[in-house]
């Protein structure tokens, strides 16, 4: 009988939180157990994708999260009490987590977390998939590490309109610290997951285009054909305001331009830039909007000469950031860049041409 004498794999714990280490929201545990990696750029790296699913989701939340909400002291909560506290924000220094809970209902002393989702109840067997049964059990285990007596989660699902128990058996408690301190020591690393092989989940994944899972892991298995997971968007186009007196303002989604008496609407997804050219107007919240979806306004004189810029904060992933500033110092790797961009310079010029 063939005798396996591969080492067994123990679970490493994570060191405990650092005074100066961000606390995980339990929401990215939930991404954490559908893709690590998918977790690491959102958390870590700070990549974001709006989507249908996001800004659907983001309107069932709506209600729950208008303000914060306030919860007695656990040694306070009495047995007769029946309470709702919606948007209530608590943490677990122990975990390294914090979690923004939608809703909190007290009854005979225990507390119930209910957690918000947008989409249908699945029909699986234990009533919702197992990331989102993580996401509840990690915000049991924050309200018990607070003092607070949990007998169950719930999930809401607003498609549905179901509401789905989620039982906080030892296996899944065990599951979620698990990926709590999987995450954290990921983290701590500063080195990307790898992607999924060939998984269903990346089809619909917002971030596939940054991820790039098959053409990652093409350079490890030659021969591999990158699937085309995102259908290549309508390109947006940047929108040039000329008209003296003319004012910009912006309509819900759409960008509203008068002048004359007459309104022209584009709609904001399909601008790449705003150019202001002479006395044209704009406004606050449009600059606001603008600056959220990073899209730039350039000031122009008149005659078209460039005044200056009107830009967002920019990108948040720091580890690019870094790299960056590192290659400025580094006359050999500026060198190379400013070869490559001349040489793209050159072969556009020729093309168009």
């Amino acid at each position: 009988m063939p005798v396996d004498d591969r080492q067994p794999l123990l679970p490493l714990p994570a060191p405990p939180v650092r005074g100066d280490e961000p606390l995980i929201p339990a929401r990215m545990l939930n991404e954490w157990i559908y893709c690590p990696r998918l977790a690491f750029l959102e958390w870590v790296e700070g990549e974001w994708a709006e989507t249908a699913d996001t800004a659907e989701g983001r309107r069932v939340h709506g209600r729950v999260d208008r303000a914060g909400g306030r919860l007695a002291p656990a040694e306070e909560l009495g047995d007769d009490e029946r309470l709702e506290t919606r948007a209530l924000t608590l943490s677990s220094e122990r975990l390294g987590i914090i979690a923004r809970m939608d809703l909190l209902e007290s009854d005979g002393g225990f507390v119930t977390p209910v957690d918000y989702k947008k989409g249908k109840r699945p029909h699986v067997d234990r009533g919702a998939f197992e990331p989102e049964r993580v996401q509840v059990c990690a915000q049991a285990l924050i309200l018990e590490d607070n003092g607070y007596r949990v007998r169950e989660g719930m999930i809401w699902f607003a498609g549905s309109r179901e509401r789905v128990p989620v039982v906080l058996d030892e296996e899944l408690r065990a599951k979620t610290e698990h990926a709590i301190a999987e995450m954290r020591l990921m983290c701590a690393s500063g080195r990307r997951p790898p992607p999924l092989e060939m998984s269903r989940k990346c089809v619909r994944c917002a971030l596939a285009g940054i991820c790039l899972p098959d053409e990652t892991r093409f350079f490890a298995t030659p021969g591999l054909v990158p699937r085309p997971l995102n259908p290549a968007d309508e390109a947006a186009l940047p929108v040039y305001v000329q008209k003296p007196g003319a004012r910009v303002r912006k309509d819900g989604e759409q960008l509203v331009i008068e002048a004359d008496g007459e309104k022209t609407r584009v709609p904001l997804i399909a601008v790449s830039e705003l150019v202001l050219f002479g006395p044209v107007s704009i406004t606050t919240p449009t600059l606001h909007a603008l600056m959220r979806r990073e899209i730039p306004v350039t000031w122009a004189s008149t005659g078209g000469w460039t005044l200056g810029h009107t830009v967002s904060t920019g990108h948040r992933n720091v580890l690019v950031r870094t790299a960056q500033f590192a290659a400025s110092f580094d006359p050999r790797r500026r060198l190379a860049i400013a070869r490559d961009i001349v040489v793209a310079k050159i072969r556009n010029s020729r093309t168009m041409l």
